[in-house]
């Protein structure tokens, strides 16, 4: 990680970059009733986000470009995100995409709109052709004992904070609550807005880029009380609801 740069931002993709979660409209057009069983499951929290990728990218099609097509015509990027894109490089600090969703097609959407060269860095998932030509989810950014995430947003995070830069975590859905924990200053809107309610964590409430880009830069501090996992040690904290 760069030294001179003064903030972090990290940005999640799908319903936050995204005016729609792209991951959750693909499901949904391709997997019908059996989609709609794991969404309940999901969002009962008994299964974690893992398990939702896994069992929901076996609904899709196994024809990337198709799907990447879809992906394309679907995404709409929220207003403003251009303009906090450059107001961010004229501040000096570091933009990153962390994304727990499909992920396949972040690139593809981030060209198109003519940004991706002003992203510094984007963690996602991967997906892959496995046996009977069913579509796999691989997680290269994923906790090596926590069964929870997919994409270890948190250790992302911890990452940037053991080099002593403050970072401001945006995001809108629940599972963003792990990393957002660990940040200096959390911009939430939707389930990530309401999670941070349950959990007691202070964030500012937003709803479009402009609003980011007039958010203060935070202080360093140390989140690791407050934190809902150890990205460093087994992930997960007892007695946290794990999904």
């Amino acid at each position: 990680m760069a030294a001179e740069y003064e903030c972090v931002y990290f940005i999640d993709f799908d319903g936050t970059i995204t005016t729609g979660d792209l991951s959750l409209e693909l499901a949904t057009y391709y997997g019908g009733s059996a989609y709609r069983e794991i969404e309940k499951r999901y969002l009962r929290r008994e299964i974690p986000i893992r398990e939702w990728l896994s069992q929901a990218v076996r609904l899709l099609p196994p024809d990337l470009d198709l799907l990447s097509s879809k992906s394309l015509k679907w995404a709409a990027i929220r207003p403003g995100f251009k303009e906090f894109l450059d107001f961010a490089r004229q501040e000096n600090s570091l933009v990153i995409v962390a994304s727990d969703g499909f992920g396949f097609y972040i690139e593809p959407i981030l060209k198109e709109y003519g940004v991706l060269e002003k992203i510094d860095y984007v963690y996602r998932n991967e997906i892959m052709t496995g046996r009977n030509n069913e579509l796999k989810v691989l997680t290269p950014h994923a906790h090596a004992i926590c069964p929870v995430c997919g994409n270890c947003k948190a250790a992302h995070v911890v990452a940037v904070k053991e080099t002593g830069k403050p970072v401001i975590y945006v995001g809108d859905g629940s599972n963003d609550r792990f990393g957002a924990s660990w940040s200096d200053r959390i911009c939430a809107r939707g389930k990530l807005a309401e999670v941070c309610k349950e959990f007691n964590l202070t964030y500012s409430l937003w709803s479009d880029f402009y609003d980011i880009i007039n958010i203060a830069k935070p202080d360093f501090k140390d989140c690791a009380e407050t934190a809902l996992c150890l990205p460093r040690g087994k992930g997960i904290k007892e007695g946290f609801d794990n999904s």
